[in-house]
């Protein structure tokens, strides 16, 4: 189990310095909003994953007292794991440094230290949100799964925000197919590992999603996440080249590339139909919790250790029987929770070291 024993930020969000040390597996955050209790689970989330799930900028994530030039300061978050390895993340406006033991190490060699498992009040929404929002919160979780799939990501977004900016550079006049033709040769060498990479994460999620809703619900109702393509075609080099020579002039009249895995969309069918058309809430919230319980599973089955919990103000979304499923899927993981009232732990069953803020 990955446990972290102490943690310290500096200049980060709300915090000039704050330290925190922590004596049981279970600890909760509480006080009242705009207090920074998600401020400590953001930075656990950049001490993970590099960086966090709802930062716009670097420059957000450093404490500024308002008397000082932006830029002056540098964030930085740090943390002592139980094994008495040191992890810290240090970050500037335009550069971000990782480093363990006080030597510098890159963010690949980094991933996967410190695995953790994200449930905020906004993944309620993944449904009916927008399909860029289900596009992160499942990238957000194959990064931890697969180095290689972050690292495609990365060259497809460099390679597709070069391709749109040739596209949109004049909307009167064909754009060179010299100066495109690099950035489709980048977009074909990445498009099919990513699309396979999602298709395989897929057909492992399913089983394990089914089983787990049925469960925490009693229920044999079925729950499938499927993958829907903008564009059929195979997930091939020369399946995406052939697409990008046909559709030139359908790209250029868009002004834009139309086929990669920002045109994709990850869509949830409960009872064999879209859930926002055959789901309550009450059942949206026990998909959700199933989720989270089936990650956990494919992050243990990676042979890791067990993730970290960050569950951001979500008891209060919940009823009882949901909490009493939360709390045992909490078992064998270091959970760190945040409430406006700690009264929603009174019933735990299981030691709570409660912080207040």
């Amino acid at each position: 189990m990955t446990m972290i024993q102490k943690l310290s930020l500096f200049d980060f969000r709300n915090y000039e310095e704050k330290h925190f040390e922590f004596t049981e597996k279970n600890v909760v955050f509480y006080g009242g909003n705009g207090k920074g209790k998600t401020n400590i689970l953001e930075a656990i989330s950049i001490l993970s994953m590099g960086k966090s799930w709802r930062e716009t900028s670097a420059e957000d994530l450093i404490y500024n007292p308002g008397s000082e030039e932006p830029g002056t300061r540098v964030g930085l978050i740090q943390a002592t794991l139980e094994d008495g390895n040191l992890y810290e993340v240090k970050i500037a406006p335009r550069s971000r440094v990782f480093e363990k033991n006080a030597k510098k190490v890159s963010l690949r060699q980094h991933f996967g230290k410190i695995p953790t498992l994200l449930f905020v009040p906004e993944h309620l929404m993944l449904f009916s949100g927008t399909k860029r929002n289900r596009q992160r919160f499942f990238d957000r979780f194959l990064f931890q799964i697969s180095p290689n799939y972050r690292e495609n990501l990365t060259k497809f977004n460099r390679a597709l925000k070069q391709k749109n900016a040739l596209l949109k550079f004049d909307p009167d006049s064909i754009p060179d197919p010299s100066l495109i033709a690099p950035w489709n040769e980048i977009l074909a060498d990445t498009i099919p590992p990513l699309v396979r990479a999602r298709q395989e994460f897929l057909s492992e999620l399913n089983p394990l999603l089914q089983k787990e809703l049925k469960g925490l619900s009693r229920s044999s109702d079925s729950i499938e996440i499927r993958l829907e393509m903008a564009e059929n075609i195979p997930p091939t080099k020369e399946g995406v080249l052939e697409f990008f020579t046909k559709n030139s002039a359908r790209e250029q009249a868009a002004g834009k590339c139309l086929l990669g895995p920002h045109r994709d969309d990850f869509v949830f069918y409960y009872r064999d139909k879209p859930i926002l058309a055959s789901a309550s809430r009450g059942e949206e919230r026990s998909v959700m919790l199933a989720m989270l319980a089936s990650q956990k599973h494919i992050l243990k089955a990676l042979g890791g250790p067990s993730p970290i919990l960050l569950l951001d103000d979500v008891f209060s979304e919940l009823d009882q029987s949901r909490q009493d499923y939360l709390e045992n899927l909490c078992n064998e993981s270091q959970i760190f929770f945040t409430t406006t009232h700690k009264s929603h732990f009174e019933n735990f069953s299981h030691p709570v070291q409660k912080i207040s803020l």
